[in-house]
């Protein structure tokens, strides 16, 4: 089979293209703390105290472009469980929370921290604490301690990050790396039965 084929043999398997797809998200979301910072001068410039603040960096368009991504990856990530659940023999979880998730996202956007700190930390802690949720509950059977070990660090780096013994931003960015891992976990062995909880 050549390399063409075998490409557009993959391309045209719905479940090998939302696996990808699935772990673009992961790959994006540990990504974007990193690609503000190297639009905010990278090493020039120390980490802000956390990603809300990147929207006050001289190129603020590029926080509203990484989050409307991931805010459209989640929405979209929703859409196609709706649609493929029962086609790619897929947790049927992940129709409502990923799309709950994406909305909060646009409203941290919307409202920036520094002028509306009641609803942009409302949306923040939807989404972060919403993460923490579903890692802990919505996982596969074989990795469930993982997946609560997980949760419960995302829990704790928050108020760890909110009593200043870390950045915000590092407790934003463990969150964002779990939420990762999540998704990666998500997509090992899709081809078999589905036995989340």
């Amino acid at each position: 089979m050549s390399l063409l084929s075998t490409i557009k043999s993959k391309l045209s398997d719905p479940l090998f293209t939302f696996k990808v797809f699935e772990r673009f998200i992961a790959a994006f979301c540990v990504l974007i703390p990193l690609i503000l910072w190297l639009n905010d001068g990278g090493i020039n410039h120390p980490f802000r105290s956390s990603i809300s603040q990147y929207v006050y960096m001289a190129h603020s368009y590029v926080f509203g472009m990484l989050l409307s991504i991931a805010a459209m990856l989640f929405i979209f990530n929703g859409a196609v469980y709706f649609k493929n659940v029962n086609l790619l023999n897929i947790s049927v979880h992940g129709q409502w929370y990923n799309v709950v998730l994406g909305l909060s996202l646009i409203g941290v956007i919307c409202f920036p921290c520094d002028q509306y700190p009641i609803p942009h930390y409302t949306f923040a802690i939807i989404f972060f604490v919403g993460n923490a949720l579903v890692t802990g509950i919505f996982y596969k059977d074989q990795y469930k301690v993982f997946s609560i070990i997980l949760a419960v660090l995302t829990v704790i780096a928050l108020p760890f990050a909110l009593l200043g013994y870390i950045s915000i931003l590092a407790g934003e960015w463990i969150s964002l790396t779990v939420i990762a891992i999540h998704f990666i976990l998500n997509t090992i062995n899709m081809d078999k039965p589905v036995n989340a909880s």
